[in-house]
């Protein structure tokens, strides 16, 4: 299990974010490489992505869940899936908060990762996690500020 956080500040108020981090129409286009969405439900959808790790290179096909944990300030999310033989499970969790000019985004995802992409070893994951991970967040910045 490998462990990444991150915070970041979005100048709108906590519930605009709130509402744009909830629904799967708006979170779904943020994903990293994105080939394909099928948004299910306001709080489900499925996804492939490119992915790259080392000389591993394919298409991942990911199933992620929202989840509200405290309404207006707590979220999760769980992404479950895999492809090339390998496989990913994620349990992220975003915590807002309101601070002056805005909404603080502060999130941590908790990662396992099985198949011949773990057996790259864990600075290479790591450093690959990492990225996609935090391109998620950045996407999800990007898109909120685009919405101010």
């Amino acid at each position: 299990m490998r462990t990444y956080e991150g915070e970041f500040k979005i100048e709108l108020p906590r519930e605009k974010v709130w509402n744009f981090i909830t629904d799967s129409n708006k979170v779904g286009p943020c994903v990293p490489d994105l080939i394909e969405l099928n948004v299910e439900s306001p709080n489900r959808f499925n996804s492939r992505v490119k992915v790259g790790v080392g000389p591993i290179r394919g298409k991942f096909d990911l199933a992620v869940e929202l989840s509200v944990v405290e309404p207006g300030s707590v979220m999760a999310m769980t992404v479950k899936g895999g492809g090339m033989g390998s496989g990913v499970d994620m349990k992220a969790e975003a915590t807002l908060s309101d601070v002056e000019g805005g909404t603080l985004l502060k999130w941590r995802a908790d990662t396992s990762i099985s198949g011949p992409i773990a057996s790259l070893g864990g600075r290479l994951i790591d450093n690959e996690a990492r990225k996609i991970i935090e391109k998620v967040f950045a996407n999800l910045k990007s898109a909120l500020d685009a919405s101010a």
